[in-house]
């Protein structure tokens, strides 16, 4: 059957493929919440580069989609968000944020100041990893497919006060570096780096709101 692709109906991948080679268009790929593709969507919104999005509802249909998706020509290493332009596909978060920092002006250039962005990339991405372990049950199945574990059993509020230790800790690390209304101490524009620090740190104060 059909996919939708926004307010455009084709019928098959390849057909796809030859409307965002004529239009030029980066098109996002995710399911219909905020998630790990946010920083994506602020960063393109910041832009002027033209981009649309396909938002696949998070429920069984969906995943059908996805099953379906996940199978085209290209897509190494299958999983969302993806991002497809210039007729390639680029799959993992952190090297789609890259990504759209070097299109869209957010990457600096200086090699130590690069590094300087991926410190505060990792520490972000560590941080909502522990976010996630503590919100999701792993001992519980999450979807029909998945197997539940015999052992052990996900005790909330401990990984909470756990998160919430850390969180503390590294913010004090963090806060510091903020100068000019940027993540990174002594740039005089953002980077990639910021915009994935105010969705992440909109999580968490979303979680801890005291």
């Amino acid at each position: 059957s059909d996919i939708e692709w926004d307010s455009f109906k084709l019928s098959n991948y390849n057909e796809y493929k030859s409307y965002l080679r004529y239009f030029g268009v980066m098109k996002l790929t995710y399911w219909d919440l905020r998630g790990l593709a946010e920083p994506i969507r602020y960063m393109l919104r910041h832009s002027d580069i033209e981009w649309e999005e396909l938002r696949i509802p998070y429920d069984e249909e969906g995943f059908g989609t996805w099953m379906k998706l996940k199978t085209q020509p290209g897509l190494i290493c299958a999983n969302m968000p993806y991002i497809e332009d210039g007729g390639k596909k680029i799959t993992q978060s952190v090297a789609i944020y890259r990504h759209v920092g070097r299109k869209t002006g957010l990457m600096p250039q200086d090699p130590d100041e690069v590094a300087l962005c991926e410190m505060m990339e990792q520490e972000l991405i560590d941080l909502r990893m522990r976010l996630s372990i503590t919100c999701y049950d792993l001992y519980t199945v999450m979807r029909p497919e998945d197997p539940k574990s015999e052992k052990g059993c996900h005790d909330f509020e401990y990984l909470k006060g756990v998160f919430k230790k850390r969180l503390s800790e590294r913010l004090a690390i963090i806060d510091p570096l903020f100068t000019k209304g940027t993540l990174t101490s002594g740039f005089d524009k953002l980077t990639y780096a910021d915009f994935m620090a105010f969705e992440y740190l909109d999580q968490f104060r979303t979680f801890l709101p005291d």
